[in-house]
């Protein structure tokens, strides 16, 4: 027997393989790029090894777009546990997460890919806003001063965030920097 045979199954390491190869085609074409073939191949699997984890090209970016809003929500509170000032906490975890990677990093740029699929998928941007923000939700006629300070400063992060992934150079490293540090002030007041 060969070695091949001795191998055991990674159900995990190859569902890993696998979005990675479809990260990699959606950063390289947007999700059009994305076929089970091209993944499949990618990935170095076959097509049936794929459809055993991902029956569908929607299955498959649906588990792309988990992982990555996974990712961002594990980043969220870990900047929350990291927080020991209470006030205005989880504001600050949400500017930290959204700034937390370059806007050239890998995952930010597959991620402009998907961000194009949320603006048109109902359902992709409800899962987007659920998973994290019970944090952040306030009730009717609940916002304090602070309360409000928070929403300008996740909605502000959220313009910074946009503006990262489509690569607007409008204004310098050192311009960044003091929004980010008036932000954080700004959850503190």
């Amino acid at each position: 027997m060969t070695s091949a045979h001795h191998r055991k199954k990674q159900p995990d390491v190859i569902r890993a393989q696998l979005l990675r190869a479809a990260l990699e085609l959606v950063t390289q074409g947007g999700t059009q790029a994305v076929t089970l073939e091209a993944v499949a191949a990618k990935a170095g699997v076959t097509k049936g090894g794929l459809q055993h984890h991902f029956r569908s090209k929607q299955l498959l970016l649906d588990a792309l777009f988990e992982e990555m809003n996974r990712q961002f929500v594990d980043s969220f509170h870990a900047h929350i546990a990291e927080d020991p000032d209470a006030p205005g906490r989880e504001a600050r975890a949400y500017l930290r997460a959204v700034v937390s990677s370059p806007a050239d990093a890998e995952e930010n740029k597959g991620l402009r890919a998907l961000i194009g699929g949320m603006m048109v998928d109902p359902d992709l941007r409800e899962r987007w806003n659920c998973s994290w923000q019970e944090g952040l939700q306030l009730g009717p006629g609940d916002a304090s001063p602070r309360d409000i300070n928070s929403i300008v400063c996740r909605l502000a992060a959220d313009g910074l965030w946009f503006s990262d992934l489509i690569e607007d150079k409008g204004f310098s490293p050192e311009v960044r920097a003091a929004v980010l540090r008036r932000l954080e002030e700004l959850t503190r007041e």
